[in-house]
């Protein structure tokens, strides 16, 4: 492997973040916050490291970029990022262990959402906005970003490309890499903009309107307050970002085409198709169970709470507006079957993704018809596609790898001291970016509890789910490292 290409691009992620941190230091700056000094000595210390890293790397070609230096980018990438993002709150003194500091960051970049502030609102707002701006960072993707804004690096990078977008299949939106990289952040920020004003429409003011559209356009799921989205206590607020959620769960190469050719058909995606009937029947089952409890006066109300903690799940943003952990036992179940669904490919969201779900289920029904007619050519198709082999193959080694790592670090959890329900959920949500899961890590508490080795292990868990498995996986092969 050819570390000083490696290296090359890794300067650039620190810088970038670096960079990003002016944001909230203006913020601080304004508020006259005492978050001011930890943000200068951050940016210092990651512009220090940016340089020594591109001395290391001055020769360094992108051209040399092959496939185990795109792996080995994209990983390190992330684990260089959360370093790098972890300082102001460690320099800072809001949190006394490394630990806790990292667990923070990781859980920003890889929008997650999991947090251990037990009390939010007392963080200074600069704090509170770098956590938002991880998110935003996190969601497109810091690889994605790099390659929009820095066309110099896309010269045979195609592969950090693939590495990093999420999901099985990524339609050709553009030849060039760099054109796609920047399309994709450009339709981000539209929704972001979006989002926005809602919020503002719905009587936010602009700090958390901000903050809170960053979070839900990257299905990352930070908020400002103690109790989420819940403690607005606004259905507008709920069913606008119910919809900004859903929307970038959604494969943005959708979104793309719809706004280039001026149609809708591209929602037409057996994908998409999919993922807004799981939505619309969960929503259906969790609501008829809410109402029948009483736990709402009217089914409106129950809709309303429904149908945001449906898709908040669903997409792995993980707001809530209620202690779902409270709900009835069905509401429940339906939820953590959500956590393993996901959102679509091409998407923000975390997960095992709708399209994986569908092939999987495609393969099952042709594998029965095949019991039955032993002799018979049975294809298995999504929508008018037809799906290869290795397409079905490789969706169904991911779910079972998936279900692995969940198991093993689920394991490794509970020999921490956690009880059965708080270690499957708790690495549910951190392998599928989500964020509250139940018991010790519900709705209404945080990971702050949690052992430092567990915290690691769901550090891990964040970074695989983020990544999609085998990027991070293919690092500790022998492989990656030697011709």
């Amino acid at each position: 492997m050819k570390l000083k290409i490696v290296a090359r691009f890794l300067a650039v992620i620190v810088f970038l973040i670096s960079a990003c941190m002016i944001m909230p230091l203006v913020w601080a700056v304004r508020e006259g916050g005492n978050e001011i000094r930890a943000f200068a000595y951050s940016i210092a210390l990651g512009s220090l490291f940016s340089i020594t890293l591109l001395l290391f790397s001055y020769k360094a070609q992108a051209r040399d970029m092959g496939t185990r230096e795109a792996f080995a980018a994209v990983a390190l990438a992330w684990i260089f990022a959360s370093f790098q993002g972890c300082l102001p709150y460690y320099l800072g003194g809001y949190v006394s262990d490394f630990t806790e500091a990292y667990f923070e960051a990781m859980s920003g970049f890889t929008t997650t959402g999991a947090t251990i502030f037990r009390d939010i609102e007392t963080l200074p707002r600069g704090i509170i906005f770098w956590r938002a701006v991880t998110h935003w960072l996190g969601g497109m993707g810091i690889v994605v970003l790099t390659l929009a804004l820095l066309p110099m690096l896309g010269m045979g990078v195609t592969q950090l490309f693939k590495a990093e977008v999420p999901g099985p299949v990524l339609e050709k939106i553009s030849p060039r890499i760099q054109d796609s990289a920047l399309m994709l952040w450009k339709v981000y920020l539209g929704i972001t903009a979006a989002g926005i004003l809602l919020m503002l429409a719905g009587g936010m003011d602009l700090y958390d309107s901000v903050c809170h559209v960053f979070a839900a356009v990257s299905t990352g799921g930070f908020s400002t307050r103690n109790q989420s989205i819940g403690w607005y206590n606004s259905a507008f607020i709920d069913w606008s970002l119910t919809a900004v959620m859903f929307v970038s769960g959604a494969n943005f190469g959708l979104h793309l085409l719809a706004i280039k050719n001026r149609t809708l058909k591209p929602y037409r995606d057996p994908e998409f198709k999919f993922y807004t009937g799981v939505a619309l029947l969960s929503t259906l089952v969790i609501a008829l169970s809410l109402f029948r409890n009483s736990h709402y006066p009217t089914i409106i109300e129950c809709l309303r709470y429904s149908a945001f903690q449906v898709v908040s799940m669903m997409t792995t943003t993980g707001f809530v507006t209620a202690d779902f952990s409270l709900w009835p036992t069905i509401t429940q179940m339906t939820i953590v079957v959500l956590m393993f669904i996901g959102g679509c490919a091409g998407s923000t969201a975390g997960a095992i993704k709708c399209v994986r779900i569908q092939i999987v289920i495609k393969q099952i029904t042709a594998e029965i018809k095949r019991f039955i007619h032993p002799q018979a050519s049975v294809p298995i198709l999504l929508g008018d596609k037809t799906i290869t082999d290795k397409l079905a193959f490789s969706a169904s080694t991911f779910i079972a790898l998936y279900f692995i790592i969940f198991a093993v670090a689920a394991v490794m959890i509970s020999a921490t001291g956690e009880d059965v329900v708080t270690s499957i959920t708790a690495v549910a949500v951190t392998l599928g970016n989500i964020g509250p899961g139940l018991g010790d890590v519900g709705p209404a508490t945080t990971f702050h509890t949690q052992t430092t080795t567990a915290k690691w292990i769901y550090v891990f868990c964040m970074l695989c789910g983020r990544l999609e498995l085998y990027t991070v996986l293919v690092l500790f092969t022998k492989d990656a490292w030697h011709r």
